[in-house]
């Protein structure tokens, strides 16, 4: 099997996620359809910065935290 169709669990906002394994916190945003220049990401207790979101790479039983930042008035 190659690390393309092996998958690890993460935890996601407290909800655990299958992803395929390899995948960093760009490649989960951009599943999910979020932009990511309205996200703060934590990463097992660390806050990562925007600009690195496509070199943080997920691991079996990471801890991400997503907030998406709503603009308003």
């Amino acid at each position: 099997m190659n690390e393309a169709t092996q998958t690890i669990t993460i935890i996601a906002n407290g909800q655990p996620r299958d992803i395929p394994a390899g995948s960093t916190i760009a490649d989960l945003l951009h599943t999910l359809q979020i932009t990511h220049k309205r996200v703060v990401a934590q990463l097992d207790g660390e806050i990562v910065p925007r600009e690195t979101f496509d070199q943080a790479i997920l691991r079996e039983g990471s801890k991400l935290e997503l907030i998406t930042m709503v603009g308003g008035g």
